[in-house]
């Protein structure tokens, strides 16, 4: 809680969204959400991120009527469980929360929670006050619209969106999942304490990206892109499936910060420390090189990746 204050209150405006953003994927676990504007009195709500749901359900969430339209009239958040839901529309099955981004009592953005990730049980005290911090702190993160939003489930346009590479098809990568392609793509993630593994083939000119966010796999749960052990397979697994061979590949690796702060002299390794170790370790196993790494530190980090040419652009959160 008080990294999320640290960094909402020491990132420039332009930067406050990104933080956003990473608070929602990382420290509260959620996979699909949407982020809009309220303009009119809550009459009107104008994108302003997303990841994670269809189209047919984003645009149906635009329409201020059901649960997002109360908290757009009337400011109070609706919490799965603890509030009630009457009154709810059909595309908003499935919600786990719902808050208003206020200043100075009045509402200019409602923030809806959709799936979580699967460990989580519950929205717990922790969860409830960093909504508590969004609701409160978040407003400036509205203020980078007009952007362009990416909903990674939906199909790729055929005609290029406004500020995207003629081409070049863009995709943002959740937590838990990858992305292998033979047609160049750019990829974007949000990396906290996770760990992202891009491999490149120099011969074929393509390339992937995964996203894990434990090294390992935990007693009681099934092996997936969420785990290092696993996720570091699967990405190799699909290169080699599109004709890449394992000799031409090349990693680049990011993310494994610790977020809660430098840890103290003599401390264990923290999650951030043991996925990056994780993703080195089978690297080296596998006989793929390591061309780049920016791994640890106490910020999160942006990930742009380039698969047709291997470039990967980082821009660490909270800095100006």
């Amino acid at each position: 809680m008080a990294a999320a204050l640290q960094r909402l209150d020491g990132t420039r405006e332009d930067g406050v969204l990104e933080v956003v953003e990473e608070i929602i994927s990382q420290l509260l676990g959620c996979e699909e959400y949407a982020l809009f504007a309220v303009e009119e009195d809550g009459r009107r709500l104008l994108p302003v991120a997303a990841m994670g749901l269809s189209l047919e359900r984003f645009q149906a969430l635009m329409v201020p009527q059901g649960i997002v339209g109360q908290v757009a009239r009337h400011g109070v958040a609706y919490l799965l469980g603890r509030t009630s839901s009457i009154g709810a529309s059909p595309h908003e099955l499935g919600m786990t929360a719902c808050i208003p981004l206020v200043a100075r009592r009045q509402v200019h953005g409602v923030l809806a929670l959709f799936r979580m990730l699967p460990q989580k049980r519950g929205l717990n005290d922790e969860d409830l006050e960093l909504l508590d911090l969004l609701s409160e702190r978040g407003v400036p993160a509205l203020a980078v619209r007009p952007r362009n939003v990416i909903i990674p489930s939906t199909p790729v346009a055929s005609a290029p969106l406004a500020g995207e590479l003629v081409g070049v098809r863009t995709v943002y990568l959740e937590p838990g999942g990858l992305v292998a392609a033979a047609r160049p793509t750019e990829v974007t993630t949000i990396l906290g304490s996770c760990v992202a593994v891009c491999l490149w083939d120099e011969q074929l000119r393509m390339g992937g990206v995964n996203h894990f966010l434990l090294p390992s796999v935990l007693e009681g749960q099934q092996p997936s892109g969420r785990h290092g052990e696993s996720a570091i397979p699967m990405l190799l697994k699909e290169l080699e499936r599109l004709g890449s061979q394992r000799q031409h590949l090349r990693a680049k690796v990011f993310g494994g910060a610790h977020m809660a702060g430098p840890p103290p002299p003599g401390a264990k390794p923290g999650l951030g420390q043991r996925n990056a170790e994780v993703a080195r370790r089978l690297l080296e196993g596998l006989g793929i090189p390591i061309l780049a790494e920016d791994l640890g530190g106490s910020a999160g980090r942006k990930l742009r990746f380039r698969t047709d040419d291997g470039t990967a652009l980082i821009k660490m959160l909270g800095k100006g």
